[in-house]
């Protein structure tokens, strides 16, 4: 990957030096492209943001379009990541959710063209990759509150501005890119067009513009996952993996201090993301004063994942178990069948749960598929009254569905030997010995076979009515903007299934038939992570349709397994096909159905002052919410457990319809005010009150319930909980040095209460004690930090070919302090939030070249405080370098390419320390090239 980008390198180098000796034999082209750069490219983009930042009535940054059609990369939330204080998730590849100044997705509010838009995601949390970047002309970052922006952004208000006809140029103008994407795991190219179509009539009193895009993408994700470390004992065997005439004296228990891996799955995951976007605004000036705007958008984004995976999970009992000396455990083996033919006292059914099992070799197929579509339109009517008056009434209509297809088939074998499961000093994953014939298709039997089909509906509609008054006299008083607003929000959230017979086959007794099997090979699987070259990455895989065919005939649903008689086992398959669909139909899910509706009511008013060197606004928002959450509730009859396997199996009461009402009310006070120290450097304060709903999904009644004898685990909805409150202050230092060079320095600190997060806290429900994982109220505490961030430009003190140069750059520091309502994990912070933050670019643009190297980097961060068995699950530093260039051809065509990720780096997950494992996960690197013609 190196001498990719340096290759990059050296070609915008090549492509420059003759751009600039074209430039020098004619000195009239070198005064035209000059003027060129000044009105589009990296520096207008820069200049317009650094604008924006400088008038702000608050604190705030930008990113702006370097041209029509072509905001500054392929995706929005990868632009995002390069604005001081915010780093950005990806899912992928590709960044999806935004993190601000340590604050997850779900604790900033993201709009649309000042609306919010519905999400296919469970919660609100905005799904950034659902958004082509080509019908985007600006996106604000709100990091202090004013009353007239919605409330419900903690962290920060993020709103995306797509283009209106009348703030560009008269006529008619097309532009169009062809190119395509190319991702480097998977060896494929794919198309990704675009195209921005205008139209503004001379006297700019009506204009139309549309975009559409199309990018169809082929990606592949491999990833080594431990789902989860066990704390506590765990039932040994004291012996080794050669002793034989072991009898019940030699089950022991370990220490009830160490930490011990769930499992052990190496996988690989293959993506299409296909996504079509297309955007139309319409403009029209019905008069002097009143101004018609009517916009809508419309989102069809579908991902079909198809996974191969080996796998081994581990259950008591252990042999020759092993720790370090921070209870981690690093070593030990399963039995198998040769080990317990040497020790046949160790299967006597007389031990009941203590008698000893089989380790297990899988192989897992799945599909998990997300087929998306949502859209939002809008209408904005604004009366210019008087010359200091003006009035806006704004209404829309957003709605979001999403289908999530997805089946997950386990077939495998009772391992022969007695697997090793080793983890070295350092080690980036463990290693896997010992696990005998895993590629025989003769040993392969039926275990695990889950369906299911997730459906989302988001519904929503907003009326703002706004107005703002300038004062006309030159006094302290300036402005008066005020206005009330309804929203309103409805999100359903079902899901059918075969839960009830997902272990109609589980305990490895019936054969798979070879002909329906074929070998497996993960090539170059995770190469730069330590461990990987004795992976276990030649197995089986098949077509999980096939094999859920073949497991639904009558006769083979009646042969004798798990420890019941034909004529029993005909009994159960009779029962079972009688099911609606038979075994692996989908039957609806009533337990966890999620149904919210939430109202809110606001009204606001924000009084703007000023002097002479100074400025600010007062201002007071109210908003009353309702909240209704609907589902139906199932208590559970009976949990039972299969001979010869570990999975609960559980029995359920009809439903009960089931509705629970929440209300509250939040008056939120805002201050900023700003100082002009010079004609070029200025102060801001910022001091506010905001709230963070809870996000929809977590407000339902639902409940859902899954697990094994060791590891019974329950979720669910929690409809009491109570908005997350924050009271934020904020002090800003900005030094212009042009119109794009800028220095910034902002400290800021949040004071929280009632904060929201999912914690895992144990639940007895009759003989098994559940780890019961859902969001509740439960911590205070704080967030300070300090943001760093500038941007300079050669061209002020530099002509020529060095003048083409320019930096930018932020740095974040935060630090937290959390006090939970529990007495546990008090010391392992707020989820999301890296101490440092750091993004980095290189520009150049000059004679018809531009060109960007930017570094992208924050620290080790918590991904969640509260995750599998209740441990805190982190993640290492990590940091990506992306590269993006582009050259004009003419000055109406212009070649690109963007490179993402170029030094292929990996994401690390751990519990608690980092040799617990959790997920290592390449997702390669990412190119898009192509040309942009404009007419």
């Amino acid at each position: 990957m190196k001498k990719v980008y340096w290759l990059c390198a050296v070609a915008i180098g090549a492509l420059s030096t003759h751009a600039q000796a074209q430039a020098q034999a004619d000195p009239a082209a070198t005064e035209s492209t000059v003027e060129e750069v000044i009105v589009t490219g990296i520096r207008a983009s820069l200049r317009s943001s650094a604008t924006i930042k400088r008038n702000a009535s608050q604190i705030v940054d930008a990113v702006s379009a370097e041209d029509v059609g072509k905001f500054p990369d392929v995706n929005i939330a990868d632009s995002l990541q390069r604005v001081t204080g915010v780093a950005i998730d990806r899912n992928g590849g590709e960044g999806q959710f935004i993190t601000v100044r340590g604050l997850g997705p779900q604790f900033n509010t993201v709009l649309v063209n000042g609306r919010v838009m519905a999400t296919d995601n469970p919660g609100r949390e905005f799904s950034f990759d659902v958004l082509s970047p080509n019908m985007i002309q600006r996106t604000d970052i709100f990091k202090s509150s004013v009353p007239q922006l919605q409330e419900g952004g903690i962290g920060a208000t993020v709103n995306i501005i797509t283009a209106k006809p009348l703030d560009g140029k008269s006529g008619a103008h097309l532009t169009l890119s062809a190119g395509g994407m190319y991702d480097t795991l998977r060896s494929k190219a794919s198309p990704d067009l675009a195209g921005v179509a205008s139209f503004t009539n001379q006297d700019k009193t009506f204009g139309a513009v549309v975009s559409a895009s199309y990018t169809n993408r082929y990606s592949q994700s491999d990833q080594f996952i431990i789902h989860g470390w066990l704390p506590g004992a765990q039932g040994l065997i004291n012996g080794s993996a050669t002793s034989t005439g072991l009898g019940p004296s030699s089950l022991i228990n370990s220490p009830s201090n160490i930490f011990t891996p769930r499992d052990s799955t190496f996988n690989r995951y293959l993506e299409n993301r296909e996504r079509l976007n297309v955007a139309s605004t319409v403009q029209a000036a019905l008069s002097e004063r009143l101004l018609l705007t009517v916009d809508g958008l419309y989102s069809k984004f579908n991902v079909n994942n198809t996974g191969r995976t080996f796998g081994a999970f581990y259950t008591p009992r252990f042999i020759g178990l092993t720790t370090n000396s921070n209870n981690t455990v690093v070593g030990f083996n399963r039995p198998g069948s040769q080990f317990l033919a040497a020790n046949p006292a160790l299967t006597d059914p007389s031990l009941a749960d203590q008698r000893v099992t089989l380790s297990q070799n899988d192989n897992y197929a799945s599909y998990a598929n997300r087929f998306t579509n949502s859209y939002q339109v809008g209408a904005n009517l604004k009366w210019s009254v008087t010359d200091a008056l003006d009035l806006k009434l704004d209404v829309s209509t957003t709605e979001a569905k999403n289908r999530t297809p997805n089946a997950f088939v386990v077939v495998g074998s009772l391992a022969q030997t007695s697997p090793r499961w080793d983890l070295g000093a350092g080690a980036d994953m463990p290693i896997l010995t010992n696990l005998g014939p895993i590629t025989n298709p003769a040993l392969m039997r039926a275990h695990y076979t889950s369906i299911g089909e997730g459906k989302v509906r988001d519904r929503g509609s907003e009326f703002h009515l706004d107005g703002e008054y300038r004062n006309p006299d030159d006094g302290v008083f300036r402005s008066v903007l005020f206005g009330v607003a309804y929203n309103q929000r409805h999100k359903v959230r079902s899901n059918a299934d075969n839960s009830d017979t997902v272990c109609t086959y589980c305990g490895y007794d019936i054969p798979i038939p070879t002909a329906l099997l074929s070998a497996y090979t993960m090539s170059d699987w995770l190469p730069n992570a330590s461990g990987s070259d004795k992976a276990p990455v030649n197995f089986l895989t098949y077509d999980p349709k096939a094999i859920i065919a073949y497991l639904s005939q009558p006769a083979i649903l009646a042969a004798a397994r798990q420890g019941r008689t034909a004529a029993q086992q005909a009994a159960v398959a009779a029962t079972q096909l009688a099911l609606p669909g038979g075994p692996f139909g989908l039957r609806d899910r009533p337990g966890q159905l999620l149904d919210v509706e939430e109202e809110v009511l606001a009204a606001y008013l924000n009084i703007g002052l000023g002097g002479s060197r100074w400025s600010g606004n007062v201002g007071l928002r109210f908003a009353d919410t309702a909240v209704l959450s609907k589902g139906f509730g199932q208590a559970i009859l009976a949990i039972s457990v299969n001979p010869g396997d570990d999975n609960l199996n559980f029995t359920f009461a009809n439903p009960a319809a089931v509705s629970v009402r929440n209300h509250y009310k939040n008056l939120l006070p805002s201050a900023n005010f700003r100082y002009d120290l010079t004609d070029n450097m200025l102060l801001r304060a910022a001091a506010s009150q905001t709230v963070t709903r809870p996000t929809l999904t977590d407000l339902g009644v639902d409940n859902s319930y899954t697990g094994r004898i060791t590891a019974a685990v329950s979720s669910g909805g929690n409809p009491g909980l109570r908005p997350f409150k924050s009271a934020n202050y904020d002090l800003s230092y900005e030094w212009y040095l042009s119109d794009v060079s800028y220095v910034s320095v902002t400290g800021f600190h949040k004071k929280f209460s009632d904060f929201l997060e999912a914690q895992t806290l144990p639940v007895p429900i009759g003989q098994f004690t559940f780890q019961d994982t859902r969001t509740r109220n439960g911590a205070t505490g704080s967030v300070t930090g300090l943001e760093v961030g500038g941007q300079l430009s050669a061209d002020q003190w530099a002509s020529g070919f060095l003048g083409g140069f320019g930096v930018a750059g932020n740095y974040t520091y935060v630090s937290s302090n959390a006090k939970r309502a529990t007495s546990t994990n008090n010391s392992c912070g707020y989820n999301g939030l890296s101490p440092h933050s750091a993004n980095g670019s290189v520009f150049y643009q000059k004679y018809g070249v531009q060109a960007r190297m930017s570094y992208n980097w924050r620290s080790a961060f918590l991904r969640t405080c509260f995750s599998d068995y209740g441990q805190p699950e982190n993640r290492r530093a990590y940091g990506q370098l992306d590269f993006s260039a582009s050259y004009d051809v003419t000055p109406a065509i212009q070649v690109y390419v963007q490179g993402v990720n170029l030094t292929n780096e990996y994401i690390y997950d751990y519990s608690v320390l980092q040799e617990r494992v959790k997920n290592i996960q390449d997702t390669g690197s990412r190119y898009t090239f192509g040309v942009r013609a404009s007419f």
